[in-house]
């Protein structure tokens, strides 16, 4: 896998190829969508058939990043058969309720879920990862009910979440949060979104 580097002010994260960088701004998003997906439908032709699923998809990843203050969003949409596979991760600049272990206080407020009975129950993790550069920071991880934007319902998605202190920025963190509906694969979405997160670093001044 050959990455691409997608810079935002004051940091990176590096997204598989075929991943596409969505324009957040809502007076450019609608344009920069369509002309994204038909470049996308251009180097491969098996998603013409999935370009009006394709187009509401990135609409709706950029406008729930947009809605919820994130500085970055990105989308996978792999064809399958007769689905796609979708897919985003977003990174939101977030205050922490204390100026001091910002990243921890926000997960203190987090409880675990333990994982329920029944199909696709929903569950939730609270644990660390060790990011490259940056040194162990919380984590959250499973299985949650998403809201869409405008209030228009709720879709269940797999859901990793790492806090990352903003350096020199007291209470500030760097919420990267990556999400999929397709729950048949969370085992392997919780193996990708670590590998994509595991990219994120701060940019030096």
């Amino acid at each position: 896998m050959s990455p691409s580097t997608a810079r935002a002010t004051g940091f990176a994260i590096s997204v598989p190829d075929g991943w596409l960088e969505v324009d957040l701004h809502p007076d450019s998003r609608n344009a920069s969508i369509n002309d994204l997906v038909t470049r996308q439908v251009k180097e491969v032709p098996e998603l013409r058939e999935h370009r009006a699923a394709l187009v509401r998809a990135l609409r709706s990843a950029a406008r729930s990043a947009h809605a919820a203050g994130a500085a970055y969003t990105a989308s996978m949409i792999q064809p399958i058969e007769d689905a796609v596979i979708a897919a985003n991760v977003t990174i939101s600049i977030v205050e922490a309720p204390n100026e001091e272990n910002a990243s921890e206080t926000i997960v203190a407020h987090l409880a675990e879920i333990p994982r329920g009975a029944g199909e696709d129950p929903v569950w939730r993790e609270v644990t660390s990862t060790e990011l490259p550069g940056i040194g162990r920071v919380p984590r959250t991880q499973g299985v949650e009910d998403i809201t869409m934007p405008e209030g228009s319902g709720w879709i269940r998605s797999v859901i990793m979440q790492t806090f990352v202190p903003v350096p020199g920025s007291a209470g500030k963190v760097a919420l990267v949060t990556c999400s999929s509906p397709i729950l048949a694969l969370s085992t392997e979405l919780i193996d990708l979104f670590d590998a994509v997160t595991s990219t994120f670093r701060f940019l030096e001044n």
